[in-house]
């Protein structure tokens, strides 16, 4: 039996079982509360056609973290669909940026 930490981690989708599938999605990391599990939000514009506008949303979707990514909140993820893991999470960790290092990030002011 492997341990908690082992190498092979059943859910990884880089030395598991689980194949990734589906959709590609970059977005940021808004909670990390869970054990191995995080809160991805995924900011979007959707059209109004009455006002001939568009308006900012937003979805929440829970993504499985594999025990070789340190994610914090506000850094920047890719996540992949793959195969149910539970009742909610049908999305793996696939890459971390961290919050600072990322061509996301606001450059700082630099007047002259």
């Amino acid at each position: 039996m492997r341990g908690k930490d082992s190498v092979a981690y059943g859910q990884c989708p880089f030395t598991g079982t689980v194949s990734v599938r589906g959709r590609i999605l970059a977005g940021t990391c808004h909670s990390a509360k869970m054990q191995r599990t995080i809160i991805f939000r995924r900011n979007y514009f959707h059209f109004v056609k009455k006002y001939q506008r568009y308006e900012k949303r937003h979805s929440n979707i829970p993504a499985h973290v594999s025990p070789c990514f340190r994610v914090k909140e506000g850094d920047h993820v890719i996540i992949g669909q793959c195969r149910p893991l539970s009742k909610t999470v049908r999305f793996n960790v696939l890459k971390v940026i961290p919050a600072g290092a990322s061509a996301f990030a606001k450059k700082a002011f630099t007047g002259m």
